[in-house]
């Protein structure tokens, strides 16, 4: 782990092309930027876009996106940090801005969760369900899911 200084804040609205090369970085490393690839975070016209910012400069990502699935309504996806960034609780600071995001519009999250990321998820409050599985080029993964306060019957 690189030692950064500076703030980080996290802006949500942020316009998918800003977050694109970040994405690709953190997630999908062995993969070359090409539009196809950044096709997939525009498809869904209702996804909203988080970054984790230095300064101007886009070090982390996520989005949240209406998809009912797991007895929940909104769905994580696209959430990585850069890997010099990691350790430093950017990533921390992201899925908190998530759970905010869906507490303010009343509902659940789940996500297909990296096996490394799971610590994170679980810090946070999140419960794992069903088995692990692996999703192929990417590796294994869980479902994890969360609920805020006062919402889960």
């Amino acid at each position: 782990m690189v030692n950064v200084t500076g703030v980080v804040t996290i802006r949500w609205d942020v316009l998918p092309a800003k977050l694109a090369e970040v994405r690709r970085l953190s997630l999908y490393p062995f993969k070359s930027a090409s539009t196809d690839l950044d096709a997939e975070m525009t498809a869904n016209l209702e996804a909203v876009f988080g970054g984790a910012f230095r300064g101007d400069k886009p070090i982390g990502c996520i989005a949240v996106l209406p998809e009912s699935k797991h007895d929940c309504a909104v769905r994580i996806r696209w959430f990585g940090v850069l890997e010099n960034e990691r350790g430093q609780g950017v990533g921390a600071k992201l899925v908190i801005a998530a759970q905010q995001h869906a507490s303010a519009i009343g509902q659940s999250l789940w996500a297909d969760v990296r096996v490394k990321a799971i610590p994170i998820y679980e810090r946070l409050g999140f419960e794992p369900l069903g088995d692990f599985f692996e999703l192929p080029e990417i590796g294994v993964h869980r479902v994890m899911r969360w609920w805020p306060a006062g919402l889960r019957s």
